[in-house]
C-alpha cells in the first residue's frame, strides 16, 4: 500500500500534477485536526458571520410573574380556605352563590383584589407573548414598555366592564343582580387564571401558534361560561325576560372578545385590521 508521509503537512487539498491517473488520498478527519482553518482557505474575499436567529421570547421577569400567580393561589388557599372553595364552587349552581352571598361579599375582600391583579398581569403577559409570536418581531413587542401599555389597556377593559354592569343594573333597578354577576365573573376569572398559567408557561418555552390557539380556546370557553352562568344568576334575581338577558350578556361578553381576536389576527396576518 503506498505511503504518503507528508500529505497533511504540505497541503491537504493539493491535487496530483504528475499525471491524470495519480490519485491522492485525503484523510478529512486528520485534516480537521491538523488544518483547523481549512473552511476559510481557498475562498476569494472575506466571510462575514451573520447573527444567529433566535426565537427565544422568555425573559427572567416572565418566570417571576408566573411564580407570583402560583404564590397568590397558595396564599389565598391557605389563608382563606373556606372562602376560596366557595368562590370556585359558584359554577356549581345558584345554591352555591346564595350561600356565598349570605356569608360574605367577595368584591371587597383580599381574595378579589389579589386575584384581579393576578388576572390582569397574566392576561397581559399572554397577549404580549402572542403578539411576539404572531408578528415575529421581538424588538417591538418583547419589552417592558409594551407590557405596561397592554397592562393599562387590560385594566381599562376590566374597569369598563365593571362600570357597564353597574350602569345597566342601576338603569333597571336590579341592585341584587350586580352582586351575582360580579361573583360569577370573579369565579370564572380565578378558574381562567389557574388554567392559563400552564398554557402561558408552555408558550414561553415553546413559542408556537398552537399554544396561542389553546389559550384563545380557554378564554373563549371562559366567556361562554360567564355568559351561561350570568344568565342563570340574573334570572334568579330579576324578572327581565331571558332573551333580553342573553342579548345583553352576549354584547358584554362575546361580541367585544370576538372583535378583538378578529382584529388582532387580521393585523398580524395582513398588517391592517381593515
Amino acid at each position: 500500500m503506498p505511503q504518503y508521509p507528508d500529505i497533511f503537512y504540505k497541503s491537504a487539498f493539493e491535487r496530483a500534477t504528475q499525471s491524470a491517473d495519480t490519485v491522492q488520498v485525503v484523510d478529512t478527519i486528520a485534516c480537521d485536526s491538523v488544518v483547523p482553518s481549512f473552511i476559510t482557505s481557498g475562498f476569494h474575499g472575506t466571510l462575514n458571520p451573520l447573527p444567529r436567529m433566535s426565537y427565544e421570547i422568555l425573559q427572567g421577569w416572565n418566570l417571576a410573574l408566573l411564580g407570583l400567580m402560583l404564590f397568590l393561589v397558595v396564599v389565598n388557599k391557605q389563608l382563606y380556605p373556606r372562602q376560596f372553595r366557595q368562590v370556585l364552587s359558584v359554577p356549581g349552581g345558584v345554591a352555591h352563590t346564595n350561600q356565598l352571598l349570605r356569608e360574605w361579599n367577595p368584591m371587597r375582600s383580599f381574595i378579589c383584589m389579589s386575584f384581579t391583579l393576578g388576572y390582569i398581569l397574566l392576561m397581559t403577559l399572554f397577549v404580549q407573548k402572542s403578539c411576539v409570536v404572531l408578528s415575529h418581531d421581538m424588538l417591538t413587542y418583547n419589552n417592558l414598555k409594551v407590557f405596561g401599555i397592554l397592562c393599562a389597556a387590560m385594566t381599562g377593559w376590566i374597569l369598563l366592564r365593571h362600570l357597564t354592569l353597574r350602569f345597566v343594573n342601576w338603569l333597571f333597578d336590579t341592585n341584587e343582580t350586580i352582586d351575582r354577576q360580579m361573583v360569577v365573573q370573579f369565579s370564572v376569572s380565578i378558574l381562567t387564571l389557574i388554567a392559563m398559567v400552564p398554557v402561558t408557561l408552555l408558550l414561553l418555552y415553546n413559542p408556537t401558534k398552537y399554544f396561542i390557539w389553546i389559550g384563545i380556546a380557554v378564554l373563549g370557553l371562559a366567556a361562554i361560561l360567564r355568559l351561561v352562568f350570568g344568565v342563570m344568576e340574573t334570572r334568579v334575581s330579576t324578572k327581565i325576560p331571558a332573551f333580553y338577558i342573553f342579548l345583553y350578556l352576549c354584547a358584554l361578553e362575546i361580541a367585544p372578545i370576538a372583535t378583538l381576536v378578529t382584529a388582532g389576527l387580521r393585523y398580524f396576518s395582513h398588517g391592517s385590521v381593515f
